[in-house]
């Protein structure tokens, strides 16, 4: 395969990625769910610290507990008009990307002496790793859902005593994964041109704040539709 048609096919999966809220119940493989995770591990971490463990429910009254948590301290977002059918809660797989903070450690002890600094670092890794598991998932055909309300202090201490994950080890987000019971509402981003910036760029050459909020407006209509 060309350099060309490599880059042809990823542009194809990073435009087809999207997240999906409701889901069939036909299961997921664990070859599947293997290769998803297989991609990940291979993600870039500062120092490559490889920060990651991945914590896979597919036991359904576990799915199930961890849901009600969700409905607790962070009701999961789902269309009102299809309440009932095809939610999120009945995809086969749940995985956990948890974040392990000790492999701190491996960072240059510039970077270990300023917890800002290596939270940041270790943060940026996790979202490696997590956009490698959704690009996975699209190129195995399967949909997935990025649900991030998982990380929040309430929900997440609720869950990680629910399935003993010890000290030291932080919930970052949570995939839902399953086969798509709906199609995704077109997706608009914004033109290529306008974000590119060239050696010695100015303020001029950036957005105004003006046009941020404008723009704001207009992605946040996006999700609540697509919600």
């Amino acid at each position: 395969m060309s350099h060309g048609s490599t880059y042809d096919a990823l542009l194809g999966l990073a435009r087809k990625r999207r997240t999906i809220r409701r889901f069939k119940t036909d299961p997921v493989s664990v070859d599947d769910v293997s290769r998803i995770i297989d991609v990940a591990r291979w993600a870039p971490s500062g120092f490559h610290t490889q920060p990651w463990e991945f914590v896979v429910i597919t036991e359904k009254k576990l799915k199930e507990k961890i849901v009600a948590v969700l409905k607790q301290y962070g009701p999961p977002i789902r269309n009102p008009e299809a309440a009932g059918a095809g939610r999120f809660d009945v995809a086969p797989v749940f995985i956990i990307l948890l974040g392990d903070w000790r492999a701190r450690v491996g960072l240059p002890d510039a970077v270990q002496s300023s917890d800002a600094r290596a939270d940041n670092i270790l943060r940026a890794s996790l979202a490696c790793a997590f956009l490698s598991m959704q690009l996975a998932a699209t190129a195995l055909g399967l949909a997935s859902q990025w649900y991030s309300a998982i990380s929040g202090e309430k929900t997440q201490s609720a869950i990680k005593a629910l399935i003993d994950i010890p000290e030291g080890l932080h919930i970052f987000d949570m995939m839902v994964l399953g086969y798509a019971a709906e199609n995704p509402i077109p997706k608009d981003v914004r033109e290529l041109d306008d974000m590119i910036h060239y050696n010695d760029c100015g303020a001029e050459d950036f957005r105004t704040n003006e046009e941020v909020v404008a723009y704001a407006r207009i992605t946040k209509a996006w999700c609540l539709a697509a919600h």
